[in-house]
């Protein structure tokens, strides 16, 4: 077959040679030994067919749909023209166009095919005031374009004035344009249906030379548009951002259906006022576009003779072409993106023929636009946007994000100015530093209370020579250690000097385990307040180690010291810390048995060790019984710490709002706060944790502009007391991320999520229980704003991550697997998604998430997938599992809005 020989290159075409004729593609022009032989364009359009199959039966059917595409034509024209092709071969016995008797056709000689160099089209000769070819009541008004094989013209009709463009071909080259561009119109249009962006095609002529396309007139290009305004600059950049908007809108439009533009600038846009008074652009040429699947047209039924044959090949224009096009690498969606980002920048600047040269940033004064710009025009395919649709989300929210721009802008300044202030507090006078340090950790209070609990009063006043002991360290080793003359560092931190100090209490008591068990358990908790999980755990093993070696194994200060470990081991939620937490707590409550006798705080601190293991082990319920009943415990203890009895309610109102009473754990949060000013914690950290936990609260009654609010208020106050690297802070940032995916304000989220991975990653690995539901929730809002393949990516990584530092069961590895599921369901890989959903358990998600119907998520996701293989029943019966999940939530949005489409859709 001919067709097996190598495709010509853009520099060459085909001249088909068959007994002692030639058939010269580019040129379409028959000869025989050199002669031209004159044919008109259906029988050379029928030739070409049955030379590209040669040898083959090509049906009437075929040589119909791709030489009279689009029309209903009788079977006699095509008899008719086959005719006419005979006689211009001087075919009178049939033995070249070879009939097949009620089928079709075949080539009867052997073909040949071969490249030659291109030859320079010779230009139409067509002049303002000429009638259109073919169509004499058409005058030549305006050329609108001369460049390449296809000049454009404006015409007049010349007694209605109604306007009309014709697009003109005379050679083969360009008739292929005219073709491609008649038959992606019809793609869209049939996909698309009629839409104002773009310009329908309403007749060709394929027939005789000079071949055209006529089209309607949708307005001037953007250069004329620009022009007829006073410039581009004096229109409002509002202006130009709405129009460039809904030029992305169409491009993305297009690229759904598979069709990629592949020549999109400023002469292709056109811009004329609509009906409203509004300005409506348009997008047009689609001659030099691509198809992603080149099956596409077939499916749709339509003639794909412009692709036939057809290598994609470098048909842009260089100044909105991207890199890897002028490297000869494939056209894709984020070729068409490049050029929207130079335009963006060159609609930003009000030049349109400015080019995106080195520096072009110091031209941009938006810093929102500057990023868009370089996200959409970056040299890397891979680094920018994914799709379209994105680019114009972001033009068109261009307000409200600029409004969360400098919102985010105060509470950045506000944050530093709290740095400021505590860096400054750091540099006051030594006993300002200790009167400081003595507030942050409690150190005075903390050892107090635990005397009182501990052995009551009697015990407190046998051991007053060793509180006095401990005070000596506490000021003259450990806060000394904050002053640069006395550490030698310029600015060595308090925390910084309690972990140097820890190291001289064995030394400075050597003699009195019990005090430095004290010292090493205080100094424990006060790493573990700030999620310093390693320095706590030393800590913690080693004032252990000597409370057993003071007061016996199995001591009442021992166990309590190992307890405490337990829930900061939990807490830690990091790679087999859980299972550790466990252990701990297994080997103590068989410690306490062997005791004997009733020990109200060691029950206490148990009961709230196993409800800290128990939430973190997605045991809501358990957390919740375990946390009330070491608040009952605590309420008789006498003289018991009423700052550690706040902790204790504020656990419990926590598992409240795991269970998913949102509303209930909200008002005993915000009777918490009033509680701690009232003991004079104002300040407190756990403050500033229940403020977080009410911003919680909120994203889980679907509140979540509120949440959203209450997050961002809280920030500076947290970053004051505590820093931007603490386990509240990565609450905060999933927190307000998923709040904004919620709101499908997707680039915040991302950039939230973003920020939370990579500070839970430098902190506690990318094994952390933070690291893997930051990439969870990145990928949610990359999948749903149809950045898919950066999604799958971050979806797999938490996946891998989860399963590595996890296991399979965990809660939080079948949420993520779910993340992955929804993401592979969005970019139609259904068979993949199947698996991951047959493993998830839906009650350890819930308890997890906080949200009882989390289960319906899954259920929409089977009704997906049944739904894809045009299964009714299947669909309809998991929609009505799913039904409890979001019929009346706002919880999910998005995901409500998926079940009530398809919910409708599939009743009809």
């Amino acid at each position: 077959m001919a067709e097996d020989l190598p495709h010509s290159s853009a520099s060459e075409h085909r001249i088909w040679r068959f007994g002692d004729f030639a058939f010269d593609e580019s040129r379409w022009a028959l000869s025989k030994d050199g002669r031209p032989i004159a044919l008109e364009g259906k029988p050379l359009d029928i030739l070409l067919e049955l030379l590209r199959q040669s040898g083959q039966i090509v049906t009437k059917a075929e040589l119909l749909d791709r030489v009279w595409p689009g029309l209903h034509v009788i079977e006699g024209s095509l008899t008719t023209a086959v005719s006419k092709l005979r006689k211009a071969l001087d075919d009178r016995e049939g033995a070249i166009v070879v009939t097949v008797p009620r089928v079709g056709y075949r080539f009867g000689l052997a073909v040949s095919v071969a490249a030659a160099p291109r030859p320079s089209p010779a230009p139409l000769r067509l002049e303002q005031g000429d009638a259109v070819p073919g169509r004499s009541a058409w005058r030549l008004d305006l050329r609108l374009s001369s460049s390449g094989a296809c000049p454009v013209w404006r015409a007049r009709h010349e007694k209605t004035g109604e306007l009309r463009v014709f697009k003109f071909a005379d050679d083969g080259d360009g008739l292929r344009r005219l073709k491609r561009e008649v038959a992606i119109s019809r793609l869209l249009r049939d996909v698309l249906g009629e839409r104002p962006d773009l310009v329908p095609v309403l007749e060709w002529n394929f027939d005789a030379r000079p071949w055209f396309v006529e089209s309607a007139y949708g307005g001037p290009d953007l250069t004329r548009w620009a022009e007829d305004q006073g410039g581009l600059a004096a229109i409002p950049l509002e202006t130009r951002l709405a129009v460039l908007a809904t030029v992305a809108e169409t491009i993305a439009a297009a690229h759904n259906c598979g069709v990629l533009h592949q020549d999109l600038k400023p002469a292709n846009i056109l811009a004329a006022v609509d009906r409203t008074g509004a300005w409506q652009a348009r997008v047009i040429d689609f001659g030099s576009a691509a198809l992603d699947e080149p099956d596409r047209l077939a499916r749709a039924g339509i003639t794909a003779t412009a692709f036939d044959g057809d290598r994609e090949t470098l048909s842009g224009t260089a100044l909105w072409m991207a890199p890897e096009l002028l490297a000869g690498a494939p056209a894709s969606a984020r070729s068409d993106i490049y050029a929207l980002g130079v335009m963006l920048y060159q609609m930003t600047v009000g030049d349109l023929r400015k080019p995106l040269s080195p520096g072009w940033e110091a031209g941009i004064g938006d810093p929102l636009l500057r990023t868009d710009i370089a996200e959409a025009a970056a040299g890397d395919p891979a680094q920018r946007l994914d799709s379209a649709a994105a680019f114009a989300r972001r033009l068109r929210e261009i307000e409200a994000r600029r409004r969360d721009h400098r919102l985010a802008l105060e509470a950045e300044r506000r944050a530093r100015e709290a740095e400021d202030k505590l860096a400054r507090s750091r540099a006051r006078r030594p006993w300002v530093i200790a009167a400081g340090a003595a507030s942050l950790l409690g150190l005075a209070a903390s050892l107090t209370f635990a005397f009182v609990a501990t052995d009551q009063r009697a015990a407190a006043e046998r051991h007053a020579a060793d509180l006095e002991a401990m005070n000596r360290f506490l000021s003259s080793d450990l806060l000394a250690r904050s002053s640069p003359y006395v550490s030698g560092q310029p600015d060595e931190s308090l925390i910084g000097a309690i972990k140097a100090s820890a190291a001289q209490i064995d030394a400075r008591f050597g003699d009195s385990p019990a005090i430095a068990a004290r010292l090493h358990q205080t100094i424990a908790r006060a790493l573990d307040s700030r999620n310093d999980w390693t320095g706590s755990r030393d800590a913690y093993e080693r004032a252990a180690a000597l409370w057993e070696k003071a007061e016996g194994p199995g001591s009442h200060s021992a166990i309590r010291t190992h307890l405490q470990r337990a829930m900061m081991e939990a807490r830690s939620y990091q790679a087999g810390t859980l299972e550790a937490a466990k252990t701990i707590l297994a080997a103590q409550e068989e410690a306490i048995s062997a005791r004997g006798g009733p020990d109200p705080e060691l029950a206490m601190w148990l009961a709230s060790a196993k409800g800290m293991v128990a939430l973190i082990d997605n045991d809501a319920a358990g957390a919740e019984a375990h946390f009330g009943e070491a608040q009952r415990i605590a309420e008789t203890i006498d003289g018991f710490d009423p700052a550690e009895l706040l902790t204790l309610r504020q656990r419990r109102a926590f598992a409240l709002f795991r269970l998913g009473r949102s509303q209930e754990a909200e008002n005993l949060f915000r009777q918490l706060v009033t509680d701690y000013r009232a003991i004079g914690a104002a300040n407190d950290p756990a403050v500033l944790r229940l403020r977080l936990n009410l911003a919680q609260t909120l994203m889980g009654q679907g509140k979540f502009t509120e949440a959203i609010t209450q997050a961002d208020a809280l920030e500076p106050d947290l970053v004051r007391v505590l820093g931007s690297d603490n386990e509240l802070a990565l609450q905060l940032l999933a927190t307000r991320g998923q709040s904004y995916g919620s709101l499908e304000r997707w680039d915040d989220a991302i950039r939230d999520t973003t920020n939370l991975n990579r500070r839970a990653t430098a902190m506690l690995g990318e094994g952390s229980f933070f690291a893997v539901v930051s990439l969870a929730d990145r990928a949610l809002a990359q999948c749903r704003s149809e950045r898919t393949t950066e999604g799958l990516s971050s979806a797999a990584l938490a996946h891998s991550n989860a399963l590595t530092a996890f296991g399979p069961d965990a809660g939080l590895t079948q949420g993520v697997a779910f993340v992955r599921a929804h993401c592979l369901i969005l970019a139609g890989r259904h068979g993949e998604a199947d698996p991951l959903l047959d493993r998830i358990d839906t009650r350890k998600v819930a308890e997890l998430t906080a949200d009882p119907h989390w289960g319906g998520n899954v259920a929409l996701a089977r009704a997906q997938l049944a739904h894809a293989r045009g299964d009714t029943g299947e669909t309809r019966r998991q929609l009505e599992l799913a039904r409890p999940a979001f019929e009346h939530s706002a919880t999910d949005p998005y995901q409500t809005r998926v079940w009530k489409t398809l919910d409708t859709g599939s009743r009809h």
